[in-house]
């Protein structure tokens, strides 16, 4: 017997040797699938004497003919003696089983991936239950389903119950109480109490696994660099199975990933699921792996079978662009040629398997098989499917059966690639990264269509830019324009580039600068699994769908909402939850604000351009609106001031939620910046300007420390970039003359500043007035800092240079010096126990290492140590008293990184050394790190709460020159994770006046009740999505943005 799927081709050896052997065995040949069934004329109920007879007296004499006139010969180039059909009768059971397999990929040759057509009917368990999965109904849910309505609107689902059986969605209910489970049937009740519950995260673009943290040498497999074009090789033979952000990642709500190698190369791709598995294999976490790779069996539908199926989607990574001309010194012309002669030996392949099936389905329609050359009556084999291990997955593309993932940034590159899908005639499933895509949408329409991509989606980070020339005119507000333009979007991580455990943050922020909150949540679970071909199962909450889902303490587009808990193939993956303070159901029923446009909102108009000139297009009349700068201000609808104050001065520390009403307040410049009034009604005179709050604050000008910006416009390319410091201790690899320059003289920041740069003027736009910089090095020494204003034009306008030497730098670990550990600290000792009395007078001529560490060792100058591991941090600890011990004075320290700060945080404190965390929200990307906190819902604390408990100064930095623009947002996550340990005045701090302490700037706080220190005017609550800075007082100026 046989399932009703399988076609017969699953004889065993004792039926087929009866058959060849001429035994009375009354059974059909195997008949064919599909069309080939009614082709078929031999009864079902002949013998096979008389089937031999009728090969004998029929077939064999037309084969010859036929032969003759070579109508069964091989694909082209045509061998000189043309193969000759022959009866099935003469092949062995192998070669028949062989001609078999051959004619069922022939049939399926143009057959497009996809379920069943009865999967949902016949679903009952998932293929991937186990036998410790439980039963759990969880009721009094608010769900947000991903289903779209006949109306075009997304589901909301009120008062729901879910109920999960077998690794499936079984049920949901909407408005009362799910059916009762069956008597003695075990069943886990959760009570959502109103809860928000969404579908599990689809992260569509990540190295998960195969880039595995933390980063070793000998886990780094996400690119070959052998030859730009591979398409043989697949990711899946390279994911490791014991990355740590596997845990960490699931914490974040998300439960699938698309593991696609990295940019260098085109290779295949592959789909899996975050559980953990009692396996432990990298095989039992794949998501429907193609039945073209071979697994062992088991009881996984992974595994392979010999029994006919739809085929499954295949994934693969194409990559245009920069990359690729990095790593092979290769340019766009070649990058071109490369994709194309690539599809042209497919193309070649895939005609020949054409013309050969058509032969063999004429053939085997008869009854016959194609002999192969050579083959005689007495070693009968059939000719073999043309085939070609190194090109069969382009041919697979050149079939739509691929979902093809292009990582291309420009409009040229764009265009470039969608040439080629019209060249060659293939679909694109999505183009990736994509910074420029929302300048040319109706571009991405005239891709080749093809296997239900009509148009390809766009794969985007929603901040993550202007890091390299290709992503230099992204625009945060790019998901918003692609949306209007119909094009579907999906935010990725490109984990580790981005941590995936945060990829919900994305859509927030893309909500918060104008998405619609229904497609910001569809961009990371319907969209992304509809792209990829798994909207069939994933993606979406409804019965039969597989039980991966979250349930979340806010509605999921509010800062700081966080799992409470995940299930994945309905088993839940937080076994001891740590989840921050869960938002009431009534506060978290609608989803934050969205900012509100700038006046000078045009994403199509690349404003200012690079050349610093405002040219007007054809057809405009009137330039954009710059910032206004005025005397005088009134506010309206202030409902926060938090702002530091001079002793004796008045009281500004009124959090939201303290004040009564509202509150306004007239400032001007008179004076420096005098508060002419502060009360529930200041008078509206005639001509002041009035700026509307609506319950928006005025907060301190917020300090960014720990990129390059100030240094740098694209931190990629060498010209626009400060050179890095060369490192004194590795005097190996220096010259002889910068080794010699690098033992006498330390580098200064302020030497080498660079203003009025994309990203000074996205930082100022978000409240970012003061960035404190150092040299960039990898080695022990990096020079000294320079603290500016981010909203300055040049070195010589007064006031730009708040500081011209802040602090000194160094970097001990293993970050990138060729020294050992050992040896860096060996040195710091040196040079702070050396001579400690030739410290000059003025710190901002500081020429000579020995003068810059007897400044440290006296007290005058901060010293900034980038470390992570808590065995360093502990060593400096050390280090720091003993010498403070023979100096009988105490040094100004900080640790700057400090991911496993949270270990030694008491001993920190007591040495007093200062923390600035430059991944508040923990993410160990190298061994160091490692032992970084996670934070809720892994770990009750963050470290930010842990050494803020513990009484050691924090300040929260960044790493990289586009992160400044959600330093507010950072210090927000840090109140929200905090379980009320950290206030709303102490998190502003941490992005303020504690970053300003620990590197000595002039203190900003007024001196008198009727003076205002510098501040930030934001419209909207801060603390949460929506805000938007629309002014700014400081340096003798009230900067009103358009």
């Amino acid at each position: 017997m046989h399932d009703a799927d399988d076609d017969g081709s699953d004889y065993n050896d004792k039926e087929w040797s009866s058959l060849l052997e001429g035994d009375d065995v009354t059974s059909s040949p195997p008949p064919p699938r599909q069309q080939r069934a009614q082709q078929q004329n031999l009864q079902s109920d002949m013998t096979i004497k008389w089937y031999l007879c009728w090969c004998a007296a029929f077939i064999l004499p037309m084969t010859a003919i036929l032969g003759h006139y070579g109508a069964f010969t091989k694909p082209s180039p045509a061998p000189s003696n043309p193969a000759a059909a022959a009866s099935m009768a003469s092949l062995s059971a192998d070669s028949l089983r062989d001609w078999q397999h051959t004619i069922d990929r022939c049939e399926d040759l143009h057959l497009l991936p996809g379920p069943p057509d009865d999967f949902l009917a016949t679903r009952q368990k998932s293929d991937r239950v186990t036998d410790t999965t439980p039963h759990v109904l969880i009721k009094n849910a608010r769900v947000w389903t991903g289903q779209v309505d006949a109306d075009g609107k997304y589901q909301t689902l009120q008062n729901a119950s879910l109920r999960l059986r077998y690794g499936l969605i079984t049920e949901i209910t909407e408005g009362g109480a799910a059916a009762p489970a069956a008597e003695k049937e075990e069943e886990t009740v959760v009570d959502a109490q109103g809860a928000w519950i969404t579908p599990g995260i689809f992260d569509m673009h990540s190295h998960l696994g195969v880039d595995a943290q933390p980063s070793l040498s000998g886990t780094d497999d996400t690119n070959s660099r052998a030859r730009p074009i591979q398409p043989q090789l697949r990711t899946i033979d390279a994911i490791n199975a014991h990355d740590l952000a596997y845990r960490r990642t699931v914490a974040g709500g998300v439960t699938t990933t698309l593991v696609l190698p990295g940019s260098a190369n085109n290779i295949g791709a592959f789909l899996i699921k975050l559980r953990p598995t009692q396996e432990r294999t990298i095989d039992s976490l794949a998501l429907e792996l193609p039945y073209n790779v071979a697994t062992p069996p088991s009881p996984s539908s992974n595994s392979s079978s010999s029994s006919r199926r739809r085929p499954r989607w295949r994934h693969m990574k194409h990559a245009c662009g920069e990359n690729i001309r990095r790593v092979y010194s290769q340019t766009r012309l070649d990058l071109a040629w490369n994709f194309r002669n690539a599809y042209a030996e497919a193309t070649k392949l895939k005609r020949a398997q054409d013309r050969f099936c058509e032969r063999a389905l004429e053939a085997h329609a008869k009854g016959l098989y194609l002999q192969s050359e050579g083959s005689s009556s007495s070693s009968a084999a059939a000719e073999e499917f043309p085939d070609d291990l190194k090109q069969e997955a382009l041919v697979d593309v050149l079939r739509g059966k691929v979902k093809v993932n292009t990582h291309c940034y420009t409009v040229e590159d764009l265009n470039s690639f969608i040439r080629l899908t019209h060249e060659f005639q293939f679909p694109v499933a999505a183009f990736h990264h994509a910074h420029e895509t929302y300048l040319v949408p109706d571009l991405l329409k005239q891709s080749w269509p093809g296997n239900g991509t009509a148009t390809p989606a766009v794969a985007l980070f929603s901040l993550n830019g202007r890091y390299k020339r290709e992503a230099w005119f992204g625009s945060e507000y790019a998901a918003k324009v692609l949306s209007e333009a119909k094009v579907p979007i999906t935010f990725v991580s490109d984990h580790p580039v981005t941590d995936s455990r945060h990829l919900l943050y994305q859509a927030q922020q893309a909500h918060h600068y104008g998405l619609d909150a229904d497609l910001a949540l569809a961009s990371i679970t319907s969209t992304p699994a509809r792209i990829a071909g798994m909207s069939h199962r994933v993606g979406i909450l409804q019965p039969k769908y597989d039980a991966d889902l979250v349930l979340w303490t806010d509605h999921p587009l509010k800062l700081g909402a966080t799992p409470q808990q995940v299930w994945i193939d309905g088993i839940p993956q937080l076994v001891e939850p740590f989840p921050p303070a869960i938002v009431s159901p009534n506060e978290a029923i609608d989803p934050p604000p969205q900012a509100s446009l700038p006046g000078d909102y045009n994403p199509l108009h690349q404003q200012p351009s690079d050349d610093g000139f405002e040219f007007l297009d054809y057809g405009e009349t009137e330039h954009t609106p710059q910032a206004e700068l005025v005397d005088r201000v009134r506010f309206v609808n202030v409902s926060e001031i938090i702002l530091p104050r001079g002793e004796g001065s008045r009281h500004y520390n009124q959090e939201r939620g303290r004040l009564e009403r509202p509150l306004q307040a007239i400032v001007s410049l008179q004076g420096g910046g005098r508060l002419e009034c502060l009360a529930e009604d200041c008078p509206a005179e005639k001509g002041l300007r009035t700026v509307d709050l609506k319950g928006g604050a005025l907060l301190p000008p917020l300090v960014t420390y720990g990129s390059a910006i100030g240094l740098t416009d694209i931190i990629s390319e060498k010209s626009t970039t400060e050179t890095s410091v060369p490192d004194p201790l590795s005097s190996e690899s220096l010259s002889s003359l910068p080794h010699f320059l690098s033992q006498r003289t330390v580098p200064a920041a302020h030497d080498a500043l660079t203003f009025d740069g994309k990203q000074l003027r996205t930082a100022e736009r978000n409240g970012v007035r003061i960035a404190i910089t150092a040299p960039p090095g990898k080695g022990f020494l990096r020079g000294l800092s320079v603290a500016f204003r981010t909203g300055a034009e040049n070195v010589l306008e007064p006031g730009a240079v708040l500081r011209e030497v802040t602090a000194l730098h160094i970097q001990i670990g293993h970050l990138g010096s060729a020294a050992s550990v050992a040896a860096e600290i060996a040195e710091l000792r040196k040079l702070l126990s050396g001579k400690q009395n030739n410290a000059p007078a003025n710190i901002d001529y500081v020429t000579s290492m020995e003068e810059a560490f007897a400044l440290v060792a006296h007290e005058a100058l901060p010293l900034v140590i980038r470390a992570d591991k808590a065995d360093v941090l502990a060593s400096l600890v050390k280090l720091k008293l003993a010498i403070e011990s023979k100096l009988s004075r105490k040094m100004q320290w900080a640790i700057h990184g400090g991911q496993e700060a949270h270990l030694v945080a008491s001993q920190l404190a007591d040495a007093e050394i200062n923390v600035i965390l430059t991944s508040p929200r923990s993410f160990p990307t190298t061994w160091d790190a490692r032992r970084a906190l996670p934070g809720p819902p892994l770990t009750a604390d963050t470290a930010v709460t842990v050494l803020h408990q513990a009484g050691v100064r924090v300040a929260l930095g960044v790493e990289e020159e586009w992160q400044p623009s959600s330093l507010m947002w950072e210090a927000a996550w840090a109140h929200k994770l905090s379980r009320g340990k950290i206030s709303r005045s102490d998190a502003v701090k941490l992005v303020s006046t504690n970053v300003e302490d620990l590197f000595n700037l002039p203190q900003h706080a007024s001196s008198s009740s009727e003076h205002l220190p510098e501040f930030v005017a934001y419209e909207g609550d801060p603390f949460e999505f929506g805000a938007r800075v629309v002014a700014a007082h400081g340096n003798n100026e009230i900067k009103i943005f358009p």
